[in-house]
């Protein structure tokens, strides 16, 4: 498996999550809505059950006040009357009961013969408070009862009524204790002293147990407080109510990520940001084919040619990027990325082989400009390089316009550097221009090269243009030669230079070196 091809893999999990997670944030945001929900209406009945309770204690001090209040004879038929009439008035009093400490002598409805005495207290505070809490006495007989004793009268409250709360919710739970004893005095029906119990030690106000939610309030008037429970069916209940809303909101935001992600894919995936990836990481390398002179059987120079490779093959070829980079605006970077990459890889090479050059590609549109020559000087100073040994390649194409071209070869010439008109004979130029233009060198591309030794009549162009050539005084250079017959063929016909895969394909810059040391100059012609 590739690099490439692992890095899409191990990035696929990433993608997924990015695209999903406008999803999975709206679920978990549903459900943190759901589970607020569910803990602010725990807390509000919470609240209500306290507010009832306090609502109760104040109605039992209320009835204490008016009871406290009579002067006459107690336990008499008027005592008793007078305190069921204290606690008509009342909804939340069951009895009223006089009593001397915890010996209870009548109530306002019966006086037993030798009154009843309870057991000690479950609270009691100075100076004269005392409360029994579920308490089965002959005053309210068989019903377990709050008896809250100041004084010396004692106030009647079913447990019901402290915490009683009006609800839709048919799994809702509660209970109100006694922070200073820990003791429930309330409970609903559903509820479980045993299953409340161990809350009370836990400092969250809100806590998930055996399936229920369970919130906690305290009073700040008194010591007591409220616990609250509903099944955790309700919180998945509130859940899908806020899904409805929430989730086609992400998923309209994963299709919004997922859209923005395929644009800008498809933008990192683009031909230009590939391009100007390959240069900012020097993944562009330069290989360098041999120019040989067949006269003489040496090699003279190479042609640097850009390249692209990847880990299967080129990435593109340079008959595709080199036009997306004029296109885009991106061959000036590609021209300098050239000349700096030329000079690093053979810059010392050629300043100790002075008999020997490198050519360089251009573009027409960078041809045009006169920073080419500055910085090119530049190069050539710095590794102490003849600028006889850089020659520079244009197109013909680029010379169409000759009165404009004439003045900037001239000016490459002046400094030093020989120009070549490259794939001479495919483009729209006129042959009588190319005395016009002075040019060095011209190139004789491989397509008429290729059928010089054939039936085809194309090589009657090649033998024109070298005839031009010869009078103009021009060197001429085959591209393409791949026969020995082609090589034959074009030193008949005075063809000094040739290059090709019949003396050496391009190679990388360190291959090219080791490949000019090595090879015997006597073995160049004979093909490689």
């Amino acid at each position: 498996m590739s690099h490439h091809a692992r890095h899409q893999l191990l990035a696929l999990p990433g993608i997924i999550f990015l695209v999903l997670f406008p999803i999975i944030l709206s679920l978990w945001i549903a459900f943190l809505w759901a589970k607020s929900e569910v803990n602010s209406q725990l807390q509000t009945f919470a609240q209500l059950a306290l507010d009832k309770s306090e609502l109760v204690i104040r109605q039992a001090d209320l009835v204490s006040d008016a009871a406290e209040r009579y002067q006459g004879q107690v336990c008499t038929p008027a005592h008793q009357k007078r305190m069921l009439n204290i606690i008509r008035g009342y909804l939340y009093i069951n009895e009223l009961i006089y009593a001397r400490d915890n010996h209870f002598l009548c109530s306002s409805l019966i006086a037993p013969v030798n009154g009843y005495t309870i057991a000690p207290a479950d609270y009691k505070r100075e100076p004269n408070v005392s409360i029994y809490y579920y308490r089965d006495t002959p005053f309210f007989s068989g019903y377990k009862m709050t008896y809250m004793q100041r004084g010396n009268y004692v106030v009647v409250i079913n447990p019901l009524f402290w915490s009683e709360v009006m609800s839709d919710d048919p799994t809702l739970q509660w209970g109100v204790y006694d922070t200073v004893t820990k003791t429930f005095f309330s409970l609903s029906n559903e509820a479980s002293a045993a299953t409340f119990s161990p809350l009370i030690h836990l400092n969250n106000l809100t806590v998930q147990r055996n399936g229920y939610l369970y919130a906690t309030v305290y009073s700040t008037k008194r010591p007591i407080a409220a616990i609250v429970a509903t099944s955790y069916q309700r919180l998945i209940a509130h859940f899908y109510n806020h899904l409805i809303f929430a989730l086609p909101a992400g998923i309209l935001g994963s299709i919004v990520l997922l859209l923005l992600w395929l644009r800008i894919r498809q933008n990192y995936l683009s031909p230009k940001r590939k391009l100007q990836r390959a240069l900012e990481k020097h993944q562009l390398c330069l290989y360098y084919q041999p120019i040989i002179d067949i006269k003489t059987e040496k090699c003279i120079g190479a042609e640097a040619l850009l390249r692209w490779p990847g880990e299967q093959g080129q990435v593109m070829n340079p008959a595709e990027f080199i036009p997306l980079a004029e296109k885009e605006g991106m061959i000036e970077q590609i021209t300098d990325y050239v000349i700096d990459n030329v000079f690093r890889d053979l810059g010392v090479y050629l300043a100790t082989h002075v008999d020997r050059y490198v050519s360089i590609n251009l573009s027409a549109s960078d041809f045009h400009t006169s920073r080419l020559i500055a910085r090119t000087n530049q190069k050539t100073e710095q590794y102490a390089v003849r600028p006889q040994q850089i020659k520079f390649e244009v197109t013909e194409h680029a010379f169409l316009d000759v009165d404009k071209m004439t003045p900037i070869i001239l000016a490459f010439r002046q400094a030093g550097y020989e120009v070549a008109i490259d794939d001479f004979g495919i483009g729209y130029s006129n042959l009588h221009n190319l005395k016009s233009l002075n040019v060095d060198i011209l190139k004789i591309d491989k397509s008429f090269v290729e059928t010089l030794t054939t039936h085809k009549t194309s090589h009657l162009i090649a033998e024109h243009i070298i005839e031009l050539a010869h009078s103009l005084g021009l060197k001429t250079i085959a591209e393409g030669v791949e026969t020995e017959e082609q090589v034959n063929w074009l030193r008949k016909r005075g063809v000094r230079y040739c290059q090709g895969w019949f003396f050496a394909k391009a190679m990388p810059p360190q291959v090219f070196m080791q490949w000019m040391e090595q090879l015997p100059a006597r073995e160049l012609t004979r093909g490689q």
